[in-house]
């Protein structure tokens, strides 16, 4: 190495080395400063955390309020939209109306991206206010209809259903007809 490469070496180390511990200063007083805040964790399950309003969680099956019966139709529409085809329906025909014979969900790679509750048209699928299914086997995880049953009727309803859904996208009403009003002339109103 000559002389210049040297020089030139010992102009940069320097001001590098300022900007490092100037870096490491500030990082270590946000530490220090923080260090006496007090702790902002939620200890989970003792303590349980207020979901908001639009908080979309684990899926569920529901019953219908009325009639004590399911309202799964097993028209197989969740299972056609879901992406990653997690959802495996087979219907049972009945005389009054169909039902769903088998309904699994391998919630293990569900994406909740929640169109399956989007198409549902009795609101059969829908999300819950929860997350509350942790586990450490996948197998727990491979849901039946009678366990999504169960979390229906164990945990709180999200605001969002199929049909609330779909009522939010109607177009509104066209606005009532206003007389014309004045603007640029017509061609027939042009002078030749």
């Amino acid at each position: 190495m000559g002389p210049s490469v040297d020089r030139q070496l010992g102009q940069s180390f320097w001001p590098d080395l300022g900007n490092l511990v100037s870096a490491v200063g500030r990082a270590m007083w946000i530490t220090l400063i923080n260090l006496f805040r007090k702790p902002v964790t939620v200890h989970y399950p003792e303590v349980k955390r207020v979901y908001p309003d639009r908080f979309r969680g684990i899926l569920a099956l529901t019953y219908d309020k009325e009639t004590g019966e399911e309202n799964c139709i097993g028209c197989r529409l969740c299972e056609y939209i879901c992406p990653p085809q997690v959802i495996k329906v087979e219907m049972l025909k009945a005389e009054k109306r169909n039902f769903a014979k088998t309904f699994t969900l391998e919630l293990y790679a569900c994406e909740f991206c929640e169109l399956c509750v989007q198409v549902c048209p009795t609101d059969a699928i829908i999300m819950m206010k929860s997350f509350d299914l942790a586990t450490s086997d996948r197998r727990e995880l491979l849901m039946d209809k009678d366990r999504l049953h169960n979390i229906g009727l164990d945990f709180e309803p999200s605001w969002a259903t199929g049909n609330g859904l779909r009522d939010m996208q109607t177009p509104p009403k066209a606005p009532a007809a206003h007389a014309p009003e004045a603007g640029p002339a017509k061609a027939e109103d042009k002078p030749e």
